[in-house]
């Protein structure tokens, strides 16, 4: 009985290193867990954002225009972007601004008909593409698919991103190209004259931890 507890206690005591660097291996890779999966969340800043519109007018100049962001917000987990990336924002169509009032005017009232329709939403849910970027690979380029939700249809539309932290914050940029039949837009014309059907657009976006 003795040799058997002896041979027990042995037993008991010999794996303890073992038993030890076994629990620090488990709690390294909890925290190192719960650190993939910690999502951070972003509030989209509109008066630090620009987004820029430019289509051809019926005498094939080029018009450039604004629009103000109205609220947003973004959230990912850094180390799985592809996974977790989100964007969610939100335009005020009323605010488009090509600094000539009488322009805006129609644009607004005939085009955009910004009484019925007052924003725009884009809702993307995905990124489908992810490469690093920068000199040192502080940066990525992603692909966002998502939902634009304009002039009263929605349809999925990708966007080209490139994404950058800087400090506490986060700057997407890029631009997409809008093509206006496919939002039942009518095409601005003057007399026999048709302006561009499609609408470039380019935008900075600036969000807050």
């Amino acid at each position: 009985m003795h040799f058997l507890r002896l041979q027990e206690s042995q037993l008991i005591l010999a794996p303890r290193p073992v038993v030890f660097g076994l629990a620090t291996a488990m709690l390294v890779f909890f925290f190192q867990t719960l650190a993939r999966a910690e999502v951070q969340r972003f509030r989209l800043i509109p008066e630090e954002s620009r987004i820029l519109t430019r289509i051809n007018d019926p005498f094939g100049s080029m018009v450039s225009g604004t629009l103000r962001l109205r609220e947003g917000q973004a959230s990912a987990d850094p180390d799985r972007l592809q996974e977790t990336g989100t964007v969610n924002l939100l335009l005020d169509a009323a605010t488009y601004d090509s600094d000539l009032a009488v322009r805006d005017k129609t644009v607004r009232q005939d085009y955009l008909e910004v009484e019925q329709y007052p924003t725009i939403r884009f809702t993307a849910l995905k990124v489908v593409q992810l490469a690093r970027s920068g000199p040192a690979g502080e940066g990525w380029k992603i692909l966002l698919r998502g939902t634009l939700f304009f002039h009263g249809v929605k349809k999925e539309t990708t966007v080209p991103v490139q994404l950058r932290y800087d400090g506490e914050k986060i700057v997407a940029q890029g631009r997409l190209q809008i093509l206006l039949e496919d939002f039942k837009i009518a095409v601005p014309s003057l007399l026999f004259l048709k302006a561009g059907n499609y609408v470039d657009v380019e935008f900075t976006i600036i969000g807050e931890r």
